[in-house]
């Protein structure tokens, strides 16, 4: 893939799966993309469902890779930074990823030249997403959740949380330091700085359309930018 016209900083390509569907039939290349930590991780789920999901959502993010590497994605190394964030090793060409799953839906993210951090996630029943907010969020972000009629609560606060998510994958940090930071409200974007050290500089953030649940992206510097939104399952190419 041309690192140039693929990849340009004014863009981000995001790739939206049905974890499901891709477990639900023979995919070899899913498998044999996975390198031998990540057959680690997967080990270590103890429901087959999730082992399958899991091999679904690192393979594709491999392929992605191996695509805009121009390599087999097996060979595609990677590092973990200190909080766990996944990078391409020192040297390697300016091409920075997110993976975000949430039941069986998935989504990757692929940026050229700007860090870059993809959540994705689904309203559930029970959760006290009322109390949750008025605890930790800002007191605006709380007010935004709590003055929203109740059947749009949940969708008003999980479009902050995704935000929140992907700024702290972006920034190789925890959830923990991003709950309290403030990310714009609910509007399609928004330019945040961030004065925590593990936070620390300017992020344009990006609300997502995905076919289903609710989805945020985040990359470094304030420019605005490009998504570009794939399904898998219609570009999928062993």
């Amino acid at each position: 893939m041309d690192l140039e016209t693929e990849g340009r900083t004014d863009a981000v390509h995001v790739w939206y799966m049905d974890l499901d569907e891709l477990s639900s039939r023979p995919h070899r290349h899913l498998e044999s993309a996975l390198g031998p930590e990540e057959r680690a991780r997967r080990a270590g789920y103890p429901e087959a469902r999730s082992r399958a999901r899991f091999t679904a959502a690192h393979g594709v993010l491999r392929l992605l890779l191996g695509r805009f590497l121009d390599m087999p994605a097996a060979q595609v190394r990677m590092r973990c930074g200190p909080l766990g964030k996944p990078t391409l090793p020192p040297g390697a060409p300016p091409v920075h990823f997110s993976l975000s799953h949430s039941g069986a839906h998935g989504v990757a993210a692929v940026s050229v030249g700007r860090e870059v951090g993809v959540d994705l996630d689904r309203p559930r029943d029970g959760f006290p997403l009322e109390s949750f907010a008025r605890r930790y969020f800002p007191p605006a972000e709380a007010d935004l959740v709590l003055g929203a009629p109740r059947e749009d609560r949940m969708r008003v606060f999980l479009t902050l949380w995704t935000r929140k998510e992907a700024l702290v994958k972006a920034a190789g940090s925890g959830i923990s330091l991003g709950v309290g930071q403030q990310v714009g409200g609910t509007a399609d974007a928004a330019v945040v700085t961030a004065a925590q050290p593990r936070l620390r500089g300017t992020w344009h953030i990006r609300t997502l359309s995905p076919p289903y649940g609710i989805g945020a992206v985040a990359l470094a510097h304030h420019r605005p930018y490009r998504v570009i939104a794939h399904d898998w399952a219609a570009t999928e190419s062993p």
